[in-house]
Order: C-alpha cells, then sequence, then structure tokens
C-alpha cells in the first residue's frame, strides 16, 4: 500500500512539473485599480521604491532585477495612465504614456543586454516622472498632495 501511494506522489508531481513548465509567463498583475487619492498615493509609493531597486540593477548591471523591476513599472504607470484618461487631464495622461513607453524600452533593452540603453531609457522615465510631479504634485507639511 505505501509502495502505491508513493507511485502516486511521485506521478502526481511529475504532472504538476509538466503543467508548471507549460506555463506561459505574464506580465505582473496589478494589485489595484486607481479610484482615489490614497490608491493613488499607494502606488507611486510602490512606483519610488520600485524605481529604486531599478535604478540600483541598471547600474550593477542585473538583468533579472532590472527587467523584474521594469515589468512592474510598466504595470503601475498603465494603472497611472488608466487614472488620468478618467480625470480627463491631457498632461498627465501624457506624461503618463510616457512612462509607459519608457519602462517597456527598458525592458526591451535589458532584454537585448543593453544596460546603457536601459539607462538610458530609465533618464526618459525620471524626466515624465519629474513632469508630472512638477504639475500635479504640492508638498504639505503632512507629505505630498495632488494639485
Amino acid at each position: 500500500m505505501k509502495r502505491v501511494l508513493g507511485v502516486a506522489i511521485v506521478l502526481s508531481l511529475a504532472l504538476a512539473g509538466v503543467g508548471l513548465a507549460q506555463a506561459k509567463p505574464q506580465a505582473p498583475m496589478s494589485k489595484m485599480a486607481i479610484s482615489t487619492e490614497a490608491d493613488y498615493s499607494a502606488v507611486m509609493k510602490e512606483v519610488a521604491s520600485t524605481r529604486g531597486m531599478l535604478g540600483k540593477a541598471i547600474t550593477s548591471a542585473s538583468e533579472a532585477d532590472a527587467a523584474k523591476a521594469a515589468a512592474r513599472l510598466e504595470v503601475l504607470f498603465k494603472d497611472v495612465q488608466a487614472y488620468w484618461t478618467g480625470k480627463k487631464v491631457d498632461d498627465a495622461i501624457t506624461f503618463a504614456t510616457g512612462a509607459v513607453a519608457s519602462a517597456g524600452a527598458i525592458t526591451k533593452a535589458v532584454a537585448a543586454h543593453d544596460m546603457a540603453a536601459a539607462g538610458e531609457a530609465n533618464t526618459k522615465l525620471g524626466a515624465a516622472c519629474m513632469g508630472c510631479h512638477t504639475a500635479h504634485r504640492e508638498k504639505t507639511a503632512e507629505g505630498f498632495k495632488m494639485k
């Protein structure tokens, strides 16, 4: 009986492994849709930390970490783009669209093992962030709020 159970377990694990090997990788899913300023703030905090990880990964030529961070940023900025599209704020939509494109360019550059191009795309991403922050973010005693 133990032998039959052992064979069944091994067979189950082998079949599970085949299923996993055939699974297609997918882009990281968004945690949430942005519907409030609090949601937006949470996404921006994640963007900030992910950009920090991306910068370190590019500097240290860690392609795996750079690819992971760039893919996550692309998802986050698509959410940001949808948020501003819903609010019909043209310049913010343009900044978010640029951020999505830059994150995608970083992903492509890393896949091509071109960390210099990834760094250039990261600089463009930073410019998109700064443009939107300048136009739509205000510093307060409590932190930041949207203008």
